[in-house]
């Protein structure tokens, strides 16, 4: 039996549910990138989906928890699962997005120029999600 959430109503045991996790590259009219700061480096905001809430509606509203920024989703940047990388859960998926609003919680979220990521510790797994998002074919990533 596969990890994707899969249920038998005809057993008392329910499988393991896959660990989604959803995030949203915002990036602004002047072509910054929204950008969480922490003490190992930079990253995007996003976060786990919980039950019961929508992929892009958890990744909606983990940026706007994280940053401040509300943002909407305006296309896909691609969808990770590839074992070999240091995902922190087991299907990683970044959206494309701009920001509508709010206000940026200053401390914890930054606009930075993405000329400017290779200055910033960024972990490898989100270097290559920005790689994708950043490339001009605007193609989204599956692997």
């Amino acid at each position: 039996m596969s990890q994707s959430g899969y249920f038998d109503p005809t057993t008392t045991t329910a499988a393991r549910r896959t660990a989604v996790g959803a995030s949203i590259m915002v990036l602004d009219d002047a072509g910054l990138l929204l950008m969480l700061r922490e003490r190992a480096g930079h990253r995007l905001p996003g976060g786990p989906q919980p039950a019961r809430e929508t992929l892009p509606r958890a990744a909606v509203r983990a940026v706007e928890e994280q940053t401040g920024v509300m943002a909407e989703i305006t296309g896909l940047v691609g969808m990770y699962s590839d074992p070999e990388r240091s995902w922190s859960t087991e299907l990683a998926v970044c959206f494309r997005g701009r920001p509508m609003g709010g206000r940026l919680r200053v401390g914890t979220a930054v606009w930075v120029e993405p000329e400017r990521l290779g200055a910033l510790g960024v972990p490898e797994a989100t270097r290559l999600i920005l790689e994708h998002g950043l490339a001009r074919s605007g193609d989204a990533y599956f692997g």
